[in-house]
């Protein structure tokens, strides 16, 4: 398996059949990966770099590895207050 671009192909298929991109603790857990971790990581350096790679060389099984929910609408911020100007206090005069 020394050429990189097969091997990421195996691992985005395998990512697109599971349905999301396993951490590398998921990876090293499940039984039917196609290559040991080690072997799946070592020529990318970490196991991010096999994710990037993977996102960059294979979109369309990057995209079924990981559905994109629609997040929910942020509420919209209340109106601002306008601000209300402090009307000057009268002066007292000296004598009073």
């Amino acid at each position: 398996m020394a050429n990189k671009k097969e091997m990421l192909k195996q691992l985005a298929d395998y990512f697109a059949e599971k349905g999301k991109f396993l951490s590398a603790a998921e990876y090293k857990a499940a039984e039917d990966v196609p290559m040991r971790f080690v072997i799946a990581k070592r020529p990318f350096g970490s196991w991010s770099r096999v994710a990037s790679m993977i996102k960059t060389n294979f979109p369309e099984q990057w995209a079924k590895a990981n559905p994109v929910e629609e997040p929910e609408p942020a509420p919209k911020p209340a109106p601002k207050k306008k601000a209300v100007k402090a009307t000057p206090k009268p002066k007292a005069s000296k004598g009073e």
